[in-house]
């Protein structure tokens, strides 16, 4: 009898708590009352990749003087210690932590890593903590603070984010994304046109930019030097993105290769007639090479915007240099300016990280806006127009360009049809290379673009299919 009895009172129990509301638990750090932070002196350690650099700012710069000035805010804020450490070689960073992680430990409570390649195999490997538990707190939708959902993707697995970047600091809006630069004093002591017109008049198209190969290149024996100084993947992959290619696109309602469309083969075939008619107009360099435009052998180049931002493109020209996109082909929509993005800085956690709610706090304080740079798209904007860039005009694009960035998932074979092109552009038609090497993206395509695009890319970010 008294058996039963238990058994009854502990039934209504259970449906008593069942039917009461829940319960928030809050975290032993978050005062109830308040809703403040106290992590009472609880320590965490930030692993950053470069010995001299914090998030790849360098030291003696302004911004890593804010950035320093930050985590003592944070430590304030929040009543803990922030200990930032540097990784003893760029070289071994990644497959320290790698191989920590993987014994079962924690290299630190944050890691950062310069390339998405270390990033992303870590994310594709399973030892990234998936920011998606922790969503509520590091809201990554907001692309100013983060960045743009093509950043997001150079560190995502089946729609979920491993990582972040601080996306509003100098430097980092859209660093990845590519432009082409050009040496505007050279062209205006030569009565050349100015490619900011094609710009502003909306007629920055491949037939004018045709034409400014032929115009850019030296007629003078005394004064030679060629229009554009380019390596051929640079070349190959613009003339595709700039003919509307995405490599996986929504057709007829389904994600799948674009790279069997007319639009492909007109892209080739264009960048064929290019190097035939214009050969003389192109120099050959390394890749990311600038040294040839910096020294007037050329008076065009393609530049990432980190390179644009902040390398010797800024202090080792005596010429001012302006920006301007990748002209827009006949298939593509104007204005919506071609690109491909490689990297990310990665901010990210290990995937046993002790405490992931705590740790993803920091990385969000971490990653605001400063107000000495602007908290606003628009103010970041005036910040580059004022002192980074020689014209305004040149901030607008820097911008511009970064809104349409494809992730190319160079990693795990995004690259291989670009190289097919490169290999053999000279010797087979185009329609023969996209039948040849098309094929080579579609294990890419249905491993990581489409799980991507179908879980979080398209419908989260851009609304629906498109």
């Amino acid at each position: 009898m008294k058996k039963t009895l238990i058994l009854c009172l502990l039934s209504v129990f259970v449906f008593l708590v069942s039917c009461s509301p829940s319960v928030e638990v809050i975290p032993e750090y978050m005062d109830e009352k308040s809703g403040t932070l106290d992590y009472s002196g609880m320590e965490f350690k930030y692993l950053t990749e470069e010995l001299e650099a914090f998030i790849g700012v360098k030291q003696g710069t302004f911004l890593y003087d804010c950035a320093m000035q930050r985590i003592k805010d944070i430590e304030n804020e929040f009543g803990c210690k922030l200990n930032v450490e540097h990784s003893p070689t760029t070289s071994s960073h990644y497959e320290s932590c790698r191989a920590i992680i993987m014994s079962g430990l924690t290299p630190a409570d944050i890691m950062d890593f310069r390339s998405s390649n270390t990033t992303a195999s870590l994310a594709y490997a399973g030892l990234l903590y998936p920011l998606t538990e922790v969503h509520d707190i590091i809201h990554y939708e907001d692309s100013f603070k983060y960045g743009a959902a093509s950043v997001l993707e150079c560190a995502m697995l089946n729609g979920v984010p491993y990582a972040v970047q601080p996306a509003s600091w100098p430097g980092f809006p859209d660093a990845q994304c590519f432009l082409l630069t050009y040496n505007v004093d050279k062209v205006s002591s030569k009565g050349l046109p100015d490619l900011h017109e094609y710009y502003e008049n909306a007629t920055w198209t491949w037939s004018n930019f045709e034409y400014i190969l032929d115009q850019y290149t030296s007629k003078e024996a005394g004064d030679p030097y060629v229009a554009l100084a380019t390596h051929a993947k640079a070349l190959v992959n613009m003339s595709l993105f700039s003919n509307g290619v995405k490599f996986a696109d929504y057709i007829d309602g389904t994600l799948q290769s674009d790279l069997y469309q007319p639009k492909v083969v007109n892209a080739i075939t264009w960048l064929q007639n290019l190097y035939s008619q214009y050969r003389k107009s192109i120099l050959d360099i390394e890749y990311w090479s600038l040294s040839e435009f910096i020294h007037g052998q050329a008076l065009m180049t393609f530049v990432s915007g980190a390179q644009a931002y902040n390398s010797d493109i800024q202090y080792n020209c005596d010429f001012t240099f302006g920006l301007m996109p990748f002209p827009c082909g006949p298939d593509a929509v104007y204005g919506e300016w071609a690109n491909w993005r490689e990297e990310l800085y990665g901010v990210c956690m290990p995937v046993n990280v002790a405490e992931p709610e705590a740790v993803a706090r920091i990385i969000s304080a971490l990653c605001e806006p400063f107000e000495e740079f602007g908290t606003n798209p628009e103010e970041l904007k005036d910040y580059y127009a004022n002192n980074v860039f020689s014209l305004p005009v040149d901030a607008e694009i820097y911008f511009d360009v970064g809104k349409y960035g494809r992730y190319i998932y160079w990693q795990v074979g995004g690259l291989d049809f670009t190289t097919g092109i490169i290999n053999n552009y000279s010797k087979n038609t185009a329609q023969q290379l996209v039948e040849a090497y098309a094929s080579s993206m579609d294990e890419v395509i249905d491993k990581y673009i489409k799980p991507n695009f179908e879980n979080y890319m398209f419908e989260v970010l851009y609304g629906g299919k498109g």
